[in-house]
């Protein structure tokens, strides 16, 4: 099977679709196949090594329209040109212009586009909207990260019904050597994440703020890339007199956001809106804890190693890290269920289930007319 691939994102290894996009094709390319990677900018990865792969990329800048062109346009030829035998997106988008008769596969992470439009930016929310619709609808089968997003697609994408297929993300098995992080407190609670609105930190920090004068809480620590909608997190810590009770960590490596999760006494996740929630699959692998919100697929992945909170009640957020504060013995207690929790998720199962579907759906497939056409051409 010659499966097309948009990689995109292998150029933004950081972002969650990135990581997503890495960690799926690192299990699956080992296990057969040959696979066309095709990116809209260069991107640096060690996939390219493998004698299955073939990279074709081209030279749009990040975040420019011009993109677009690559990802609708240049895609759909690579594609036929390269005899592809499935087209899958793990991005939400499919090019709208591929030969109807080769298979398809969209994954789709989450809705937010829908459910909270507020908190994206004005071009990204133009492209769900545009593209999103039309690719669910165009897909042969639809990959969601859990329960939950299956169920937004059914409810926006009722035709998706049948073609929805549940299959979680995971998380790598990283261990890290060092639990005490330089610069940062014994002991600290931690949040994971780019820095947007959804991820309601406006909120999480006035929770902190009622409980600034208690010393048995946790100083927090804030970790994640600069994201969009001004989020002025350093005039929120000075405005409440948190100095010294927040730090902004920022964007760190991925060898040093493991050693900050094996050292934190609590993941905090209070978001508005998740599709998945990786951040709490990584915490609970180092047997950390998790604060989350009660909406959403964060139950779903946190299911009894962590407190659900109303991500919208502050009384309610601080109330939960004072208790797991105060109760080392309840902490203890999900500690334990977090590392239990953790091994129901499994990349290479992930990869194993991704292409099963791939070869359902090409099974599924009318046969593809291109593929002999341009085969006899190569042959000639």
């Amino acid at each position: 099977m010659r499966i097309a691939v948009d990689a995109k994102l292998l150029a933004n290894p950081g972002s969650g679709i990135g990581r997503y996009t890495t960690a799926l094709l690192s299990h699956m390319i080992p296990m057969g196949h040959q696979w066309l990677l095709y990116s809209e900018r260069p991107f640096n990865t060690s996939l390219v090594d493998s004698p299955r792969v073939l990279a074709r990329v081209g030279d749009a800048e990040e975040g420019a329209v011009r993109g677009l062109r690559w990802s609708q346009l240049a895609y759909q030829r690579w594609a036929v040109k390269d005899v592809a035998d499935l087209f899958w997106s793990p991005r939400h988008h499919l090019p709208l212009l591929l030969p109807r008769d080769m298979p398809r596969v969209v994954t789709i992470h989450d809705m937010v586009w829908r459910q909270f439009p507020e908190t994206m930016p004005r071009r990204r929310l133009w492209l769900e909207r545009a593209l999103m619709g039309p690719s669910v609808r165009g897909a042969d089968r639809v990959i969601c990260v859990s329960r939950f997003t299956a169920s937004e697609v059914s409810r926006y994408y009722p035709s998706a019904l049948g073609k929805c297929q549940v299959i979680h993300e995971a998380a790598d098995k990283n261990v890290a050597l060092d639990r005490a992080p330089v610069g940062l407190p014994e002991r600290y609670n931690l949040f994971v994440g780019t820095f947007e609105p959804r991820k309601n930190l406006p909120r999480l920090l006035r929770a902190y703020a009622r409980l600034k004068d208690d010393d048995q809480v946790p100083p927090l620590v804030l970790v994640g890339g600069a994201g969009w909608g001004d989020e002025d997190l350093a005039g929120e810590v000075a405005g409440h007199g948190l100095q010294g009770r927040v730090v902004l960590r920022g964007h760190v490596s991925d060898s040093e956001l493991q050693v900050l999760y094996a050292g934190a006494y609590c993941l905090l996740m209070p978001s508005l809106y998740e599709g998945f929630g990786l951040p709490v699959l990584e915490a609970m692998q180092h047997g950390v804890p998790a604060i989350v919100s009660s909406t959403s697929s964060l139950p779903e992945v946190a299911g009894d190693a962590g407190l659900l909170v109303n991500p919208y009640s502050e009384q309610e957020l601080a109330a939960a890290i004072q208790r797991l504060a105060h109760e080392p013995e309840l902490r203890a207690e999900l500690a334990g269920r977090a590392v239990e929790r953790a091994t129901h998720f499994s990349w290479q199962q992930a990869a194993e289930e991704t292409l099963a579907l791939f070869e359902t759906a090409l099974a599924e497939h009318t046969p593809r007319a291109y593929r002999h056409r341009y085969l006899d051409d190569l042959a000639r």
